[in-house]
């Protein structure tokens, strides 16, 4: 979540681009749009957020086409090796492209992230429509967006989560989750190599709808530390762990909803509804937030607040109340030697407060103090709003302003390295008896007020379906309760949400035994952290696999009261529904999972294979055995029972293809036919990328696969075995992630889908 981002307005509804005409293309809209706004220049020339003999720059940049920013996901060996691919493959042909008279440079490298694994397009998109060259790299960057190599993100809103300095171990808390970019980062912080993390990132977001959207796009790299909850950010509950403890954070990430004045060159709309009494609405929504997240960081533990927002209403002004509010307990971490090409202002620690009153027309006035303020409705110069409040005391610079440090805090403006707006501070806990006493001691009422309207104006609505508690004022920044009470009785459960339940399957039952036996499992194989979704801990159809501390907030919290929409990584899925007793183990490693189950198999299960295998595979979607040459991979799969079997294939140039690191892949066997467990778009991208054309020939229709239904007797030998192995694909894997890594050098690819 975080800010406005072009989904809905911070007003509430669908954010609706200008002067767009359906017919045009994307370049002619932005041409065609007004990016004029005199009350937005008029607010900011006041400000003084850009020096006066910057200005200029500063809106001839706003006024231009945001380029287009991507990072490269995953594993350190496997960054590596897409950054070669597009600075040894693309890079060179997109030399001197030249459109219109024009000479259009190559993608760059950003050159303050870390391990140079984001670039920048400066190329407009008419450009790269229309261009050979750059359509080419079009091509390539939606291929592996799609399967989760890249991930398309805004430079800046990759800044925050670089300040968290996260460890594997940490506990984190991404406040306001969705999309889940910001998420993506702090996971691959969490689990560089894919080790068995210890470590917990608890991804909330508000609305509903938008949490599934996060689960889809956390599937890009699963953790088994990893749970989506679905809260009003502002009152995200306590949590209960073993012995009656209270879940403290290493880390919490508030990225909160804002004005999104920082976005005007992406989001269009906003030039012409910006106003001042965005940014001052929203302050007090912003303030509660980053409080409660004050409340649930353990001392000495590491807090980033960032908004895409210029003003200093959701931004100092928010900082300077909350360090107030929480006298002597923070302080501004001065983090200017991070990063150093990162260009960056300091913050200010002085300010004006600006209104848009009804009386005066909605032109800007300014007030020099609350008191002034105070004197102007008094005057009937102002008006509270329709709750009878009018603007907060905290939206003006305090006393101690000066001795905050506020210029710690960082601001990015566009024209600096040709970006979007931003605003990032890092604060931290003081570590100290008292501290430690003071957040370990947090009340919980037992009820909360209705939501305001300030609430949905920012996003921060009641999730749907059902409700959350709203908003309260910041001093008392309460906790709805969401434990097991005291006395041993469970608290009454929260009827509007409809997800699934959560609870661990007995290592014992005769389904996991039957997964242990069949890829031999290590005793490291976690068996008592698998879980499913349904009351009884039956496995149906998918298994989750999580980590310790997952568990431990699982089994101490009931799942609706915190509200969880997923949980844990989805290691093993059920393919055979039938009776078939020749099928001894009926699951398979469903995409997410193959990394977590790699560790820990037994030796003998993990076939190895080469390019020439896999070209079979993809050109074929049911290969018959008889299709493979003779040779150790066809002799060993000719003895294998029917199920799910695990393939290593290895690096190397063979059969008019090249594969720079080994990869794991699923393929399930049935009596004389396999099949590869990927998606088709996955097949597609693979085989792009390993033999440099797609040799995937399209799956039979699914009507000639209905046979099978009708029994054995209306199929011939070769009818039943490619239904046999539809079958299994049936709940195979639609869409896949990026590729992650095993040990140093071992890649897979893991699947993008929602665990819904």
């Amino acid at each position: 979540m975080g800010k406005f981002r072009g989904k809905k307005s911070a007003r509430g509804g669908a954010a609706k681009p200008l002067n767009r005409d359906e017919k045009q293309n994307d370049w002619n809209a932005f041409v065609g749009a007004d990016k004029s706004n005199a009350g937005f220049e008029e607010y900011y020339k006041a400000q003084g957020v850009v020096p006066e003999g910057e200005w200029a720059d500063f809106m001839e940049s706003l006024k231009k086409e945001l380029p287009v920013t991507f990072r490269v996901t995953g594993s350190r060996a496997h960054a590596e090796t897409i950054n070669d691919i597009i600075k040894k493959t693309y890079v060179p042909n997109m030399q001197n492209v030249e459109f219109e008279g024009r000479k259009y440079e190559p993608p760059s490298q950003l050159s303050w992230y870390p391990g140079q694994l984001a670039w920048q397009v400066d190329a407009p998109k008419r450009v790269v429509r229309k261009t050979e060259p750059f359509k080419n790299f079009q091509r390539f960057l939606v291929g592996e967006t799609e399967v989760g190599n890249l991930s398309r993100q805004e430079a800046v809103s990759m800044i925050p989560p670089l300040f968290l300095d996260v460890e594997p171990h940490h506990l984190c808390l991404d406040m306001c989750a969705a999309p889940g970019s910001k998420t993506a980062q702090i996971i691959e912080a969490l689990n560089p190599h894919h080790t068995a993390s210890t470590g917990l990132l608890i991804a909330n977001d508000s609305d509903y709808k938008r949490t599934h959207m996060l689960v889809h796009q956390t599937g890009r790299m699963p953790s088994r530390g990893l749970i989506v909850t679905n809260f009003d950010a502002s009152l995200f509950p306590s949590i209960k762990l073993n012995e009656g403890k209270t879940l403290q954070f290493d880390r919490i990430l508030a990225d909160v909803p804002c004005s999104g004045d920082g976005t005007l060159r992406k989001n269009l709309e906003i030039w012409n509804k910006w106003g001042a009494a965005d940014g001052n609405s929203l302050h007090g929504l912003q303030l509660r937030i980053l409080e409660r997240a004050m409340n649930m960081l353990k001392p000495g533990g590491r807090l980033v607040y960032s908004t895409c927002s210029f003003n200093p209403a959701e931004d100092e002004a928010v900082i300077s109340a909350a360090l107030n509010n929480k006298a002597g307990r923070f302080h501004i971490v001065d983090v200017s030697s991070q990063l150093p090409e990162l260009k960056r202002r300091p913050g200010m620690s002085s300010w004006k407060v600006g209104s848009q009153p009804q009386s005066n027309g909605r032109k800007l006035v300014w007030y020099d103090s609350f008191e002034d303020y105070k004197e102007a409705i008094k005057r009937g110069d102002e008006k509270e709003n329709d709750r009878g409040k009018g603007l907060p005391k905290t939206l003006w610079p305090p006393a101690n302003a000066a001795e905050l440090n506020l210029d710690r805090c960082m601001r990015l403006l566009p024209h600096d390295q040709n970006t979007g707006g931003f605003f990032v501070c890092v604060l931290e806990k003081k570590a100290s008896p008292e501290t430690e006493s003071a957040s370990s001691s947090l009340k919980r009422p037992a009820s909360s007020p209705p939501p305001t309207s300030d609430t949905k104006r920012a996003r921060e609505k009641s999730p749907e379906p059902g409700s959350s508690t709203a908003a309260t004022p910041a001093e008392t920044t309460p906790v709805p309760s969401t434990t097991v009470k005291p006395e041993g009785k469970k608290e009454k459960r929260d009827l509007t949400f409809r997800e699934d339940p959560l609870s661990y399957v007995d290592p014992e039952h005769a389904e996991v035994k039957s997964i242990i036996e069949r890829f031999k499992f290590k005793d490291t194989f976690p068996r008592n952290n698998l879980m499913v979704r349904n009351e009884y801990g039956d496995p149906l159809r998918t298994i989750y696999m999580t980590n310790d501390i997952v568990k431990e907030i699982i089994q101490n919290n009931d799942y609706t009261r915190l509200r969880i929409v997923s949980a844990g990584v989805k290691c093993f899925a059920r393919q055979d529904s039938s009776q078939r007793t020749e099928i001894r183990c009926k699951w398979r490693t469903p995409m997410d999972g193959i990394l977590e189950v790699l560790p820990h198999v037994g030796e003998g299960v993990v076939i190895s294979a080469t390019l020439v295998e896999l070209r079979v595979l993809l050109e074929d979607h049911y290969p018959p055995l008889d299709n493979f040459a003779d040779g150790p991979w066809k002799s060993t799969l000719l003895q294998r029972d029917m199920g799910c079997e695990v393939v290593r294939f290895e690096a190397g140039q063979v059969a008019g293809g090249e594969l720079a690191l080994p990869m794991y892949l699923p393929v399930w066997k049935a009596k004389m036919s396999l099949s590869l467990m990927i998606d088709k778009r996955e097949k597609s991208i693979l085989s792009l990328r390993t033999f440099g054309e797609d040799i995937c020939k399209p799956p039979p229709p699914q009507k000639d696969l209905s046979k099978k239904a009708e029994g054995a007797n209306t199929q011939t030998e070769g009818e039943g075995e490619v239904a046999e192995v539809a079958e299994a694909e049936g709940e195979g894997d639609a869409g896949l992630g990026i590729a992650g890594e095993v040990a140093e050098g071992d890649v897979v690819v893991n699947k993008k889908e929602s665990e819904q």
